[in-house]
């Protein structure tokens, strides 16, 4: 299902989206994104980080005991990932791309709730980002 999108509002959306998509840090942001994701060592290094530790996490929640040599392997694979420099570039760019996610809804949605444009301590409120605005 599809929501129709108003005339008037169909190309300043257009152009937000464009001025996003050039922005020089989006830019990067997916640069480095697609460079990790490029790299099979590093994908590999954080699939098998990720996976173990889901495993360890969903046997520690159903109450079962974790094999001390699984911890010392997920450990290992942690830290590892998190010297890993295309992973490190991955999550900064995660961070940059869904922060501007989370500002851009926190204001579309400020102004619906108002039916006016917002002021950033409206949407972020008064300590500014990080207190509401779901970036962190």
């Amino acid at each position: 299902m599809s929501t129709a999108i108003p005339a008037s509002i169909e190309t300043p959306l257009q152009a937000l989206c464009n001025a996003i998509a050039n922005a020089p840090e989006i830019q990067a942001a997916r640069v480095n994104a697609e460079a990790f994701l490029a790299d099979d060592t590093a994908v590999s290094l954080y699939r098998d980080m990720m996976t173990l530790g889901g495993q360890l996490q969903q046997q520690h929640r159903s109450g079962a005991e974790l094999d001390e040599g699984e911890v010392e392997r997920f450990e290992k694979l942690r830290s590892d990932s998190n010297n890993h420099p295309a992973i490190q570039s991955f999550h900064d760019a995660q961070d940059i791309l869904q922060g501007v996610a989370n500002a851009i809804n926190g204001f579309v949605s400020k102004t619906l709730e108002k039916g006016s444009v917002p002021t950033a301590e409206e949407v972020f409120g008064g300590g500014g980002c990080g207190e509401g605005c779901g970036c962190h």
